[in-house]
């Protein structure tokens, strides 16, 4: 017999979603070395590795739709008082994950959708970060985009992704084994 598509939340399931995410924050404090220097994409390169890492091993343990957007929630809402706009491209992203998602797969019950949405988590909010350079910090657009940065944007935004999919991969791999090894129950 079928799961249904939703399931509700354990206090348990929040709180995991909510560990990993706290984590997962921590471990982009690294960004802070980054946050002056005005290229585009450069934060997500030194963020997306663990953020598609914890959140692989998150969807993992909690397969239920909605887990992503609790996990962008809650990494939204430390984010949303170092800079409203990575709040916002948080939760959109998750929001779009959770939509994709569920119109894929039906839910996170296969490992394909686990990885798609840890992977597309950091690149998806690129495109919103670069909407709201345009539409409301043109200041900020201009130095990410001028004085010949074009370039290095782009090779910024291919490393975000390739490396959004490798941190997925890993969390995915890390995941097994930790079930495995009986530490991870789903």
């Amino acid at each position: 017999m079928k799961q249904p598509v939703f399931q509700p939340f354990t206090v348990k399931d929040v709180v995991f979603l909510a560990i990993l995410s706290a984590v997962a924050t921590c471990t982009a404090a690294v960004m802070a070395l980054v946050s002056q220097i005005h290229i585009f994409a450069l934060a997500q390169v030194v963020t997306a590795l663990q953020f598609s890492l914890f959140p692989a091993v998150a969807l993992m343990k909690v397969r239920k739709v909605g887990a992503m957007l609790f996990f962008a929630l809650f990494t939204g809402t430390v984010e949303l008082f170092m800079a409203p706009v990575m709040f916002f491209s948080s939760l959109l992203a998750g929001l779009l994950l959770e939509g994709l998602v569920l119109a894929l797969f039906r839910g996170y019950g296969r490992d394909g959708a686990v990885f798609l949405a840890a992977w597309l988590f950091i690149p998806l909010t690129l495109p919103l970060n670069l909407l709201y350079y345009v539409c409301f910090a043109g200041d900020l657009f201009e130095q990410f985009f001028g004085a010949g940065l074009q370039l290095a944007a782009v090779g910024c935004v291919l490393a975000a992704v390739a490396l959004s999919a490798l941190g997925a991969a890993l969390g995915i791999k890390i995941s097994r084994e930790l079930r495995r090894a009986g530490v991870l129950k789903g």
